[in-house]
């Protein structure tokens, strides 16, 4: 199995609105890219745990700065009210164990997710599954050398709304209470376990994390709300070389050694269809993968289906 292994790189108010449907379109690629208008913003703890088996590509990101989480879950809900307001009790709550005290974990590519941020970042979510761009990706240092690690992602909302894009304000509002949570999953990534020496010589990359509103979805995708609001995190988790964690298996992190990291930059809106213009332009213009798209003559509309 191949190994994502990267060198380091250097580096108002809600409203409740209650609107009919607004009418989706889209946009033309040479309209987009042409483009420079500006956008306003206005009861069970075992979790399911992925591990997909697969290598993952690299990009060098510039090296960001970790918002840590290392309070009690009712200490990070009162400071960071912004971040997550209601969490589900299905969901882990943050961990700080004191054997990973010394652990410090930093996002790749922080000027390029702050970009996305500014705009209010969309994720697209189908049934297949859809990857992430900007990727998480991270450094982490601080590991002890004669244990193992565990690298986890997960997805929680950052609110119990419901939102609405309004095209005319250019601008997300709130348009109700959240539909229920779907089930919290664990996305291992699939080389760990790491050594402190391996993850103090790497980026961890979860390219291959994919996010689906498929709530039967038995392929081990993240499990997500269309037009509700969601914050990535990132569990380490440490255990001893003689104890490893099977995979595939539930794990219950109440019963595990682990912090958690979050950084307030990734938080996304998920959508099946991308809602701000200049988020698709944005997309266009930064994802590798997208290269067909910035040249003007672009050939198919359906450029959600490659931006992503």
């Amino acid at each position: 199995m191949a190994r994502n292994i990267e060198k380091r790189s250097s580096s108002g108010t809600d409203l409740p609105l209650d609107l009919a449907p607004q009418k989706r379109f889209k946009f033309m690629i040479d309209h987009l890219l042409g483009d420079d208008k500006t956008t306003t913003l206005s009861d069970n703890n075992t979790t399911d745990i992925v591990c997909i088996n697969d290598a993952c590509a690299s990009n060098e990101e510039s090296i960001g700065v970790c918002e840590e989480i290392d309070e009690s879950t009712e200490e990070i809900t009162q400071s960071n009210a912004t971040t997550i307001d209601v969490l589900p009790k299905t969901y882990p709550i943050a961990g700080n164990s004191p054997s990973l005290r010394r652990i410090e974990c930093r996002l790749e590519g922080r000027e390029l997710w702050s970009k996305f941020y500014e705009l209010s970042t969309e994720m697209i979510i189908t049934k297949s599954g859809r990857r992430m761009f900007p990727t998480m990706k991270l450094s982490v240092s601080g590991c002890d050398s004669d244990a193992l690690y565990y690298i986890l992602l997960d997805v929680v909302p950052v609110d119990n709304k419901r939102y609405r894009y309004i095209y005319n304000k250019s601008s997300w509002l709130t348009a109700g209470k959240a539909e229920p949570a779907p089930r919290n999953r664990l996305y291992m990534h699939p080389d760990s376990p790491f050594t402190g020496d391996q993850l103090s010589k790497q980026v961890i990359s979860f390219e291959k994390a994919k996010l689906t509103n498929n709530e039967v979805d038995k392929t081990g995708h993240l499990i997500l709300n269309s037009m509700h609001k969601y914050q990535p995190r990132i569990h380490i988790v440490r255990r001893a070389r003689d104890n490893p964690i099977e995979q595939n298996l539930s794990i219950d992190l109440h019963n595990e050694q682990y912090k958690t990291f979050q950084f307030i930059e990734t938080q996304f809106m998920a959508v099946t269809a991308y809602q701000n213009q200049l988020i698709t332009k944005l997309k266009i213009e930064k994802n590798p993968f997208a290269k067909g798209f910035r040249d003007p003559s672009g050939r198919s509309p359906e450029y959600d289906l490659l931006v992503g």
